[in-house]
């Protein structure tokens, strides 16, 4: 391992690429994107070289860590492949990354008063620390993706006067904005209105569970624990649960224990908002890369699928631990 390379390894999701290797340009700088690596199992890792011979940039690193959504500024990341089954698969295509790095220069390039600059790159820095946390902190890190959002809806008021908090929901007018067309279309305004409320009580569930976790701790009030049970249940039925499974999921008696149970469908909800809005707020409304279950309660675990953490490496067979099972 030279100077000039990094090595990343992927914790919830499995990468592949459309090619390899994927060559791009950030800040009149090469870098090298590699898909295979002795030190980590085809899908779960990349590898980053630039190719003047200096390190990688912290910035380029902390572009790829949005773009795809998992942490590559650790400078001591370790070999954890037990969760990469929860977001499915992420499909990284070079046209893809490319518009995306150029969107970012451009960003970095805006005309922004300082204390404008500061909250961007605020909710930039926000995104990443909860990566970083992952699923160990949950629910706790939540709380960071929603001051995140918060930031980015004071960017978007570009204000000095007045700061709004997360449940002012300032950064919904970057989703607004993007809807306006699709709307007067009548062949896509009830698939935008569609979605522009099932993000909409995303946020609302987002909201709660940072006021029960993260900001205000309310979790010991009867009322706070009913509204965010409510919540959960229909969180559940929205992506694909029936509700009487939903109402047995979630019980106001215990709800500390059933968000626990939920840490990875909770994490990917926090996760998939604070990306959804980074993009719109680079100027994005299309081709915003999602892994293939970021929008899905479970994710899918591979039969058979060795996993690693810490030199332990474990192969479940799923047909002979599920009762009833049968190999295909």
């Amino acid at each position: 391992m030279t100077l000039s390379t990094k090595v990343i390894h992927l914790r919830y999701c499995r990468i592949e690429a459309f090619e390899e290797p994927i060559v791009v340009t950030h800040d009149q700088t090469t870098y090298e994107l590699r898909f295979s690596d002795p030190d980590y199992r085809k899908g779960t890792g990349l590898t980053i070289r630039r190719t003047d011979g200096n390190a990688p940039s912290t910035e380029i690193l902390l572009w790829l860590s949005i773009f795809v959504g998992e942490d590559m500024l650790d400078p001591f990341q370790e070999v954890d492949t037990r969760f990469v089954c929860h977001r499915g698969v992420f499909r990284l295509q070079k046209s893809e990354l490319e518009m995306f790095l150029l969107a970012a220069e451009r960003a970095r390039k805006r005309r922004w008063p300082q204390w404008r600059r500061e909250l961007f790159d605020d909710a930039l820095t926000h995104f990443t620390a909860s990566v970083r946390l992952g699923i160990n902190l949950m629910p706790l890190n939540l709380g960071l993706f929603a001051v995140s959002l918060e930031c980015l809806g004071n960017v978007r008021y570009g204000k000095r006067d007045k700061h709004y908090t997360f449940g002012d929901r300032h950064f919904l007018r970057y989703l607004t904005a993007r809807l306006v067309r699709l709307k007067r279309d009548p062949n896509k305004k009830v698939r935008a209105r569609a979605l522009e409320r099932r993000i909409g009580k995303d946020i609302d569930l987002l909201n709660h569970l940072r006021n029960l976790f993260y900001g205000h701790s309310l979790l010991h009030l009867q009322k706070d624990r009913v509204r965010c049970e409510e919540l959960l249940r229909d969180w559940y039925v929205r992506y694909g649960a029936d509700r009487p499974f939903a109402d047995l999921s979630f019980r106001r008696n215990r709800l500390r224990d059933d968000i626990q149970r939920e840490a990875f469908g909770l994490y990917k909800l926090g996760l998939r908002l604070n990306r959804l809005f980074i993009f719109l707020a680079l100027g994005f409304s299309r081709a915003i890369p999602f892994a293939s279950h970021d929008w899905l309660l479970l994710g899918d675990q591979k039969d058979d699928e060795e996993t690693e953490f810490r030199g332990v490496k474990t192969r479940v067979d799923r047909a002979r631990t599920i009762p009833g099972g049968e190999r295909v």
